[in-house]
């Protein structure tokens, strides 16, 4: 009887002591992860010299090497970004991007609220897998953009969105990498390059280096033709 005690006694505590392995795992893994749904670039450092507007690492429409570049700072929350998005890039596409006479950067600048943050890390991501996924999601988001002061750029908005306009993508990747915050550095230069050119607000448009005052179609033409 006393040995079978003392057998019952050392499984137990072999238990125990596996129960407690595992919870130190779990707790080290989840403490890994991030603890709110939005990211907060404030706590990202990144060795970055921000001399010029990275192009290489940007999303792009038009020709690298075309004779003007034009460099749009945007927040997905931001209304006066829908209007630019769907009465002003249509011409400049027409007009400039798809002739070979201009390039367009897109430049995050989320500042409107914390959902900003994390429409911001999707596309990045998303850019990362495929510049197409990129600037489907960019129209997309800009389509079905929710109140200003409401949360609407959720983890299970955007995946919704992804699923539905982007099948192709691999969506098991792109949540994976979001959740890790796999991108953030990216997102941390454009803000970045945000401070050092003192962009205060969003869409605000550069044209060959220059900011443009009036980023309607026709501010941009005439600093483009001048």
């Amino acid at each position: 009887m006393k040995k079978n005690n003392r057998q019952l006694g050392l499984v137990t505590l072999g238990a125990i002591a596996v129960l407690a392995v595992a919870i130190v795992i779990f707790t080290s893994l989840k403490d890994s992860r991030p603890t709110t749904e939005f990211p907060d670039f404030d706590q990202v450092s990144v060795e970055f010299n921000p001399a010029g507007f990275n192009e290489a690492e940007q999303p792009y429409i038009g020709d690298r090497n075309a004779p003007v570049t034009i460099v749009e700072f945007s927040d997905y929350k931001c209304p006066a970004c829908k209007r630019w998005n769907e009465e002003v890039l249509p011409e400049l596409k027409r007009e400039y991007l798809d002739t070979g006479k201009a390039v367009l950067y897109m430049i995050d600048y989320p500042f409107l609220a914390p959902d900003s943050n994390l429409a911001a890390l999707a596309g990045e991501t998303l850019y990362q897998q495929n510049q197409t996924y990129f600037w489907t999601y960019h129209a997309k988001m800009s389509e079905l953009q929710g109140k200003k002061d409401d949360i609407w750029a959720t983890k299970s908005f955007i995946l919704d969105l992804v699923r539905t306009y982007i099948p192709e993508a691999d969506i098991e990747k792109f949540e994976q990498d979001l959740d890790n915050r796999t991108y953030s550095a990216n997102v941390k230069k454009d803000l970045m390059i945000v401070e050092h050119y003192q962009v205060s607000g969003t869409p605000t448009v550069f044209v060959n280096g220059k900011e443009v005052e009036d980023a309607s179609f026709s501010g941009i033409q005439a600093a483009i033709e001048n």
